[in-house]
């Protein structure tokens, strides 16, 4: 089975378009997609789906997709559901490091010193993060900082690795995460997939 760990997808029409995002749901043999829109029909077709993996990272498949009307629909909430199946595996991102996310989360951070301040993370992905701030910091500083990417605060730390001026007399800095468990790189993974899915469907 190519899935691991996925709970949502994109699927995109024969043409190349985008046509919604689906809820997954695989087992060793099986992947079911579920759709809680209601403007499709009953239909077989070939065409790319983009799985989210919070273990494998990012899957481009072709699929064979084809469409019905869900039985549990009064139950889920989800009209149509679909059966899936992966014919080739085009192009995987693991660890998603070349896959980003636009934030804006305003965040309390520490330095190694005990010392607190405050500043705005503005891109994210498994690798690391973007931030602005007041707080003038120099490579290779260590901070850290405390947030719930999916279900469960974490601490996490990360290092700096490049900064620059950035807008109204704020820094920006390149970081980088140190020593990310298994589990807190799947919540930043599944945080950032969310924020993609959101932004595709135009959700601000």
């Amino acid at each position: 089975m190519v899935l691991k760990d996925c709970s949502r997808c994109m699927v995109y029409t024969p043409t190349g378009q985008r046509l919604s995002e689906a809820r997954v749901v695989h087992a060793k043999d099986s992947v079911t997609l579920f759709f809680s829109d209601y403007k499709f029909q009953d239909s077989r077709f070939q065409s790319r789906v983009d799985f989210y993996d919070d273990q494998c990272g990012l899957i481009v498949a072709k699929c064979e997709v084809t469409i019905r009307r869900n039985p549990a629909y009064l139950e889920t909430g989800e009209p149509w559901a679909a059966d899936c199946r992966i014919l080739d595996v085009k192009n995987v991102v693991q660890r998603q490091r070349d896959i980003r996310a636009k934030v804006y989360l305003e965040v309390e951070f520490e330095l190694s010193n005990g010392r607190h301040f405050y500043g705005t993370i503005r891109n994210l992905s498994a690798g690391g993060l973007y931030i602005t701030t007041v707080q003038p910091l120099k490579r290779g500083d260590v901070i850290s900082f405390s947030y719930c990417f999916r279900t469960l605060e974490r601490r996490f730390n990360v290092v700096i690795l490049w900064a620059k001026r950035a807008e109204g007399g704020r820094y920006g800095y390149g970081c980088k995460f140190l020593r990310l468990t298994d589990g807190a790189e799947a919540a930043i993974r599944s945080f950032v997939y969310k924020r993609l899915l959101d932004k595709r469907k135009g959700i601000t």
